[in-house]
């Protein structure tokens, strides 16, 4: 018999593709990695380390973690920062060499698995001709970090970037990235607890008021971690926008949250009344399931969303079908598992 059942899908869980990892095994300045044990430390600079385990590179455990969850489909995001640090003259070959290895899992996985590419942003041709062929070969997306080694996304020489990814119908995870002010932060430990949001933030804002949305109004974004600080200031930055503290005209008398109803967002939001208040303020129909494993987990995600309460509608909604409309997939195609 057929089953009816929504499949449900993991839109923001992370991997690490083997050749990036051996190229930040090699590397004596953030970012870099070593191993120790069966732990990698991935020291992202200026203090602010992450302990996973090194299973995040390993296929077999990514299946398995995705089986015990009930996850039908995933959609691989490359860990932040990808090779944004990396050397403008290297950053190209090595960022191919992820997306290949990312290509190559997708293609194996019979349909359960789909992929965001990794884009060398600090040379905008090179990305956009990188997403242009990961896009030919059936890469769903790309990564848009917070920004950009130090250089915010509303720079106008990353416009050309967006302009490919709306021609291409790529959606970007907007995902923070080391944050601009992480000096401020690093020594209460408070980079990933409260900076990554303060800096997704700033990047979204900062693409609203720059007119990214008005020159491609048919980019699609998602903000990371469930609109990241928007639920919270959205009131206060309408309010601060109509008093003339906001130093940026938009078009047509629209307000700086009029551009929310164009972002999507997830559910990595750390607890119930956290989505429920991302819910308060986007779309229901772009929101989407997501774990940031393995940072955090799928049993946690999963949890958030049904202490939230939100009815079996939205729920399914949710945990599968938004993701599915945005990222035109088409679970039919699943097997099962990973092809052998």
């Amino acid at each position: 018999m057929e089953d009816l059942r929504s499949p449900v899908v993991d839109a923001h869980i992370h991997y690490l593709p083997r050749s990036l990892l051996q190229t930040l095994l090699k590397r004596t300045r953030a970012p870099r990695a070593e191993r120790s044990g069966t732990m990698l430390v991935l020291d992202f600079g200026d203090g602010y380390v992450e302990r996973v385990s090194e299973s995040c590179s390993d296929p077999g455990h990514l299946f398995e973690a995705l089986e015990l969850a009930g996850i039908d489909i995933a959609i691989l995001s490359i860990n932040q920062p990808g090779v944004l640090y990396m050397p403008s003259d290297e950053a190209g070959a090595i960022a191919r060499d992820a997306n290949d290895e990312l290509l190559a899992l997708v293609q194996g996985s019979n349909g359960r698995l789909e992929g965001l590419a990794t884009l060398p942003w600090q040379v905008p041709e090179l990305a956009i001709a990188e997403l242009e062929r990961t896009a030919s070969l059936g890469l769903r997306g790309a990564m848009a970090c917070s920004n950009v080694a130090g250089q915010s996304l509303d720079a106008l020489h990353f416009d050309p970037v967006f302009e490919a990814a709306e021609r291409l119908r790529m959606p970007m995870l907007l995902h923070p990235s080391l944050p601009l002010g992480v000096q401020t932060l690093g020594p209460y430990g408070l980079t990933c607890a409260a900076g990554f949001l303060m800096d997704t933030t700033t990047a979204v804002l900062r693409v609203i008021l720059g007119g990214t949305f008005d020159r491609h109004p048919g980019l699609k974004l998602i903000l990371a971690h469930s609109g990241s600080l928007l639920p919270q200031i959205a009131g206060r930055l309408d309010l601060e926008y109509d008093r003339g503290t906001v130093m940026r005209s938009l078009a047509e008398g629209r307000h700086p949250t009029d551009y929310v109803g164009m972002l999507y967002t997830d559910t990595v939001a750390g607890s119930p009344s956290a989505l429920r208040a991302a819910l308060g303020l986007f779309s229901h129909d772009r929101v989407m399931l997501g774990s940031d494993y393995p940072f955090w987990d799928h049993e946690l995600a999963l949890r958030i969303v049904r202490q939230a309460d939100l009815g079996e509608d939205l729920t399914s909604r949710i945990t599968g079908l938004n993701a599915i409309e945005l990222f035109a997939l088409n679970p039919r195609q699943r097997a099962g598992g990973p092809a052998r």
